[in-house]
């Protein structure tokens, strides 16, 4: 079982949400809205764990762990760098809620999220 180590926790994430909001016009449209800002790490999965996990999701490219939360769900996108990931998982590890490990997809301009 992983153990939470805040000092790799050095990449600065932020949780959006896709959330209804009222255009001028009086329309419901779905717009990226801010949820937090976290300490979390992300990065690209190895060889053995990537070729591991296309068996089960075929999209998944990236982990990502953060500190636990309740409000991170399959519907949240993460944001680093500039580049958008959608959450494919969200696993409490140890079932602890101390950390969560996160398997999540880069978003590019060919998918549609």
């Amino acid at each position: 079982m992983k153990t939470l180590n805040i000092g790799k926790l050095n990449k600065r994430i932020t949780l959006m949400c896709l959330q209804d909001v009222e255009d001028e016009m009086g329309q419901s449209t779905k717009k990226l809205q801010v949820k937090a800002v976290v300490w979390g790490t992300l990065y690209p999965l190895r060889g053995a764990e990537f070729y591991e996990l296309q068996k089960i999701q075929s999209r998944v490219t990236h982990k990502c762990y953060l500190r636990y939360r309740e409000d991170i769900d399959t519907n949240s996108i993460l944001v680093y760098a500039g580049k958008q990931y959608s959450v494919a998982s969200v696993l409490d590890v140890g079932l602890e809620h101390k950390m969560l490990e996160i398997m999540c997809c880069e978003y590019t301009n060919k998918d549609v999220m």
